[in-house]
């Protein structure tokens, strides 16, 4: 289960080893030759013919991709897809590109150690030690070579190896240049100078090869003459504009060859039925580690998983089927053997997931990497070979043993409520009210139960804050969440009080699942149906899935600011809900007040202790702890701001902050500011900009929250809701805009734009509307989408027209 999964209109779960079947089954529909390979068994055919259908439709217009993953045959069935469709060109560009000379395969190198052929072998940046395939025993191959020489950014699995480990240095203090998947050049500026001296790829590179210049700006500076005659000028614009005019490569066209896809098809053969005694093991790039270079990020292991929201650990992932077959639960450990080679992990019962399949994610069990990843997870490696990502045959054995695991939302559906709301596009253009629809009734008095004493203020203020989230847009990558951390000072506390639920993260992405109403045997009876049971229930099988980012709503009328005894919890003139940190004392009313939960507070200084020193259940204290030696409450009185950490770790932590946030201590309540430093500092820059003129009014785009600047879809929208002609204003006044909880008329300045799906009516999972909505009605006997008794007169008449 993917994030491309997650948001797709139509999701077929199936083992990946399936894939190859489906795909040349589509292939065969759209007159592609694809020899005697059959469609997976037990597959509907309608999947395979609609699909097809519905691409030939939209010849010219679709693109088929295919996994990374997935083996050669099936990206080049997927080429062969996008020719038969006439995608070239189209929606495909192809470039012309020359290979690089000597580049050759790690297996290649991995036989000229073995055979002695490798006098001295130069590592930059890679890890081969802890990441190279299993089945090439590269720590046997490497200890061959007379000499290593290594150039990293830790001490770690190879670099404790190598004869020779340099230092390097990070590509936010380096020169260099690159080249983009469409062959633009360009540059790479360093932001710093080294922070520990170390050496830029370039510069060990020209001494290992004896280069007369090794000046890394200097060798840019060469490269950058090779390919421009402008001189200087032509250099400084290389710079301003981060790329290199006219070293786009050319676009060619090209047919597409049958015979190499006829030729890896060759020996490709039908995989055998998967079952509980041959199962599939899918190995996958994890999504904060990667593949385990940032495994030493703790923004990163404290960054729930966008799919299964654990932090600070990798899982077996599997269906509740295959689960029960295995006689298994969430947090067993178990012993995963494929091809003689054996893992050990904790089961995770994952909604969605195919049966008799097993995700497991890479990058973790690091052995050397520093103070933060060394032992988090399970080497998932040893089962990754040459042969590809995707292994068959595996087998399962409970160890009878338990691993923690935390996880950041235990539960996985809306039990029916409108938090997230959906509509099937069809419906949508029939009835543009159906959203609001989804409001609860309106009450006889609808006054805010919490009212704002700054409710006149606003009204001369110069800015009104607000945000709105677009559903459509948001696909749940989390990218919002580490670029709030990092603008504003948010610390990492740990697994432990991670697993009790202290997490501090200010945006969190809440994740649901649905499934049609007829499979919940609940009934949406939350005291009848456990966090713990919900892995057992045959709901989530085939689910769909939906994303929503949750932060401070800022609320005009907030619940938290009139149960805070000492008004650390206020509301500004500008429609902002602001903390006063130095006179919060810590009560937490206002945290239990909040209907949204988006409120954090600090048990501890988290900031002032390492992850060791927050590994509970008991928490040292400065009276009785000591750190280099010093008694913690001596240090504290020679510096207040000093705590549990090294001298030298201090010191990059301290480097890490933004100076223009406040760093929280213990006893504090914090949360979503909308990045009011970033306000305070366009207010400011606008003020001395106007000078004499008083036109103090900060233009619209000028800046935005750390949250909607990071969004790569945008579809996080910050800005001035008075100013009509904003960006944000106009979102607002979208038919798909609402307030989540909005019968509480807490009134927030966050809202919601509501997903629209565009299902195929033809496919076999098709739904006349989302699953969310069918729960939602069930839940409610609410039928908006379909024009129920209880709606006004103008949608009772749109409906015998035949809307829906």
């Amino acid at each position: 289960f993917t994030l491309t999964g997650l948001n797709a209109d139509h999701r077929l779960r199936t083992p990946a080893s399936y894939v190859i079947q489906a795909a040349a089954a589509i292939a065969r529909e759209l007159g592609v030759d694809v020899g005697n390979l059959s469609a997976p068994a037990g597959l509907d055919a309608k999947w395979i013919t609609e699909c097809a259908k519905d691409l030939k439709a939209n010849a010219g217009k679709a693109l088929v991709v295919a996994g990374v993953r997935q083996p050669l045959a099936v990206h080049l069935i997927a080429h062969a897809i996008n020719a038969a469709l006439g995608a070239v060109g189209k929606t495909v560009e192809l470039v012309e590109y020359t290979a690089p000379a000597g580049i050759g395969k790690i297996q290649e190198l991995a036989k000229a150690l073995n055979d002695g052929l490798v006098d001295t072998l130069a590592i930059v940046g890679s890890n081969p030690v802890y990441d190279a395939p299993s089945d090439l025993s590269w720590a046997v191959a490497q200890a061959k070579a007379k000499t290593v020489v290594r150039l990293g950014y830790y001490e770690d699995e190879t670099g404790s190896t190598a004869h020779w480990h340099f230092p390097m240095t990070h590509f936010l203090e380096s020169w260099g240049d690159a080249m983009t998947t469409d062959g633009t050049v360009v540059p790479i500026q360093p932001l710093i100078s080294p922070l520990f001296g170390g050496l830029t790829d370039l510069e060990f590179l020209a001494r290992l090869t004896g280069l007369a210049e090794t000046d890394p700006h200097k060798i840019v500076r060469e490269t950058f003459a090779a390919l421009s005659s402008g001189g200087e000028e032509a250099w400084k614009r290389f710079l301003h504009d981060g790329f290199l005019a006219s070293t786009k490569a050319a676009t060619v066209s090209a047919s597409f060859s049958s015979g190499a896809l006829s030729k890896a098809l060759a020996d490709v053969k039908s995989p055998a039925a998967a079952s509980k005694d041959n199962l599939e093991v899918v190995l996958h790039r994890d999504y904060s580690l990667d593949d385990g270079r940032y495994a030493n990020n703790g923004w990163l292991q404290e960054f729930p998983d966008p799919i299964t929201k654990i932090v600070w650990d990798n899982v077996v992932l599997v269906s509740r089927k295959t689960a029960r077959a295995l006689d298994v639960k969430n947090g067993d450990l178990v012993d995963v053997t494929v091809g003689g080679r054996t893992v050990q992990g904790a089961i995770w019962t994952q909604p969605g997931m195919a049966d008799f399949s097993l995700g497991i994610a890479l990058g973790y069990g690091r052995t050397k990497v520093g103070r933060v990843g060394s032992g988090v997870g399970f080497n998932a490696y040893p089962l990754l070979t040459t042969a590809g990502f995707i292994a068959t045959g595996a087998t399962v054995k409970a160890t009878g043993k338990t691993h923690v695991i935390a996880c950041t939302q235990d539960h996985w559906s809306m039990e029916g409520r409108a938090i997230v709301r959906e509509a099937n596009l069809e419906a949508f253009e029939q009835n543009k009210k159906v959203v609001e629809e989804m409001n609860a009734p309106e009450a006889p008095d609808e006054s805010p139960m919490y009212p704002n004493p700054l409710d006149k203020a606003m009204k001369e203020a110069h800015h009104q804050w607000g945000m709105a989230i677009d559903l459509n847009g948001c696909v749940g990558c989390g990218t919002c969440v580490i670029a709030c951390q990092s603008e504003n000072n948010i610390p990492i506390v740990g697994k432990d009080l991670v697993k009790r639920g202290r997490e501090m993260h200010w945006i969190r992405i809440d994740r649901y699942f649905t499934a049609p109403t007829a499979k919940r045997p609940d009934k949406f009876d939350t005291f009848k149906v456990t966090e713990e049971g919900q892995q057992m229930e045959e709901w989530i099988d085939d689910v769909q899935a939906v994303n929503q980012p949750m932060i401070c709503q800022h609320c005009e009328a907030a619940p938290c600011e009139s149960v805070c005894p000492v008004s650390a919890t206020a509301h500004d003139q500008e429609g902002l809900n602001v903390m006063a940190y130095n006179r919060c004392v810590g009560t937490r009313y206002c945290s239990n007040n909040c209907p949204y939960k988006v409120r954090r507070f600090n048990y501890l200084d988290y900031n002032k202790r390492s992850l060791k020193e927050l590994n509970g259940p008991r928490y040292p204290t400065p009276l009785l702890h000591s750190t280099e030696g010093e008694w913690d409450l001596l240090r504290w009185w020679k510096d207040p701001t000093s705590g549990m950490r090294q001298s030298d770790e201090w010191d990059l932590i301290k480097m890490l902050k933004n100076p223009d946030v406040t760093v929280r201590m213990r006893g504090v309540m914090e949360k979503c500011t909308y990045c009011t430093q970033r306000i305070e500092q366009a207010k400011i820059s606008q003020k001395v900009k106007a000078g004499a003129s008083g036109d103090i009014k900060v233009p619209d785009g000028t800046f935005t929250s750390a949250c909607a600047q990071a969004c790569p879809a945008g579809a996080i929208v910050f800005g001035d809701v008075s100013d009509p002609e904003s960006r944000v204003s106009k979102m607002k006044k979208n038919e798909r805009d609402y307030s989540v909880l909005e019968f509480l008329k807490t009134k927030p300045r966050t809202t919601y734009q509501a997903r629209i799906r565009n299902p195929n009516k033809k496919m076999p999972d098709y739904t006349d509307a989302p699953w969310s909505f069918k729960e939602f009605e069930h839940k409610n006997g609410h039928h908006a989408e379909h024009g129920a008794e209880g709606h006004d007169h103008e949608h009772a008449v749109e409906e015998k027209k035949g809307a829906h």
